[in-house]
């Protein structure tokens, strides 16, 4: 497992690769959480990854908790066609902003905060 973080506006834009399981979360929990401290919105490129486990998606929706006490939101791009189902039929997409691109979530973050504003 692997993560970058870069600050871009308001976002965090973590771009995460291989496995998020039992091993590999409390790391990515701690280089997430401190990155994005001064984030409202955390973009989660999840192309690359390659398996999800409960942990993981448990810390995904720790981070969804945390963005949305900032009035911010998640959005998950590219998740794998299995991350993909699992997000429906679990009902966790509904925490979750899903895209194709990254410009294309930061397009609807910005839309929905937009329209949350006003």
């Amino acid at each position: 497992m692997s993560v970058t973080c870069e600050l871009y506006g308001d976002a965090l834009i973590a771009t995460l690769s291989g496995s998020i399981d039992r091993k590999t979360s409390p790391k990515l929990s701690e280089s997430l959480l401190e990155a994005a401290e001064p984030a409202t919105h955390v973009v989660c490129d999840l192309a690359d990854v390659t398996y999800i486990s409960s942990t993981g998606y448990r810390l995904l929706l720790h981070v969804y908790h945390l963005a949305a006490a900032k009035q911010g939101q998640v959005a998950l791009v590219a998740p794998p066609p299995e991350i993909r189902e699992t997000l429906f039929a679990t009902g966790f997409r509904e925490f979750f902003v899903v895209a194709q691109t990254i410009d294309d979530a930061l397009e609807q973050l910005a839309r929905q905060s937009a329209a949350h504003a006003g």
